[in-house]
């Protein structure tokens, strides 16, 4: 075959490379199947330490990277700070609470992690639109707020976005 040849069929097969639900590259698995388990193993933790605090510097151990560059891909895969991802796990454990359980909210509180009880009213107020003893109430009453409630705290939660699936960021 000749040049002009091959590079007609390259150009070919070039819609079919980039469109390929199936990940491989040059005989290799893209990152992706990397960078889901990573964000499995770094929810894990999550799951599993949550009530206490945790450091940057332990979860980017657990994961084999430095602090910094834990930081940035934790950004880029999820779209927001570890820390606000955190923040909004023990939300939804405490939501998750107040409907199912008969504890009260200093406890909760402190159960899911909050050191301070104003500051987890304040916390909780601001993401799920009501204080925790006023969504208690709507959740008993059958009125969960439908925008504010902690499904979507939920959802965020689950939703993995491997890192190289990310678009470019413009800077």
């Amino acid at each position: 075959m000749d040049e002009l040849g091959r590079l007609s069929t390259m150009f070919r097969l070039l819609p079919v490379i980039f469109t390929s639900s199936d990940h491989t590259f040059a005989g290799k698995p893209m990152r992706i199947e990397k960078d889901v388990r990573r964000m499995q193993q770094i929810c894990a933790y999550v799951m599993k330490h949550y009530v206490h605090s945790i450091a940057l510097d332990d979860i980017a151990a657990e994961v084999g990277m430095n602090r910094s560059a834990f930081c940035s891909y934790f950004k880029r895969c999820k779209g927001m700070t570890f820390s606000q991802f955190v923040t909004q796990y023990r939300l939804n454990m405490a939501c998750d609470l107040l409907k199912h359980s008969p504890k009260g909210v200093s406890e909760i509180c402190y159960l899911v992690g909050f050191n301070d009880l104003p500051h987890f009213i304040r916390v909780f107020r601001k993401h799920i639109g009501a204080s925790p003893s006023h969504y208690r109430k709507q959740c008993q009453q059958n009125e969960i707020p439908t925008a504010s409630s902690c499904r979507a705290i939920q959802s965020g939660f689950a939703t993995l976005v491997p890192y190289s699936e990310q678009p470019p960021r413009e800077e």
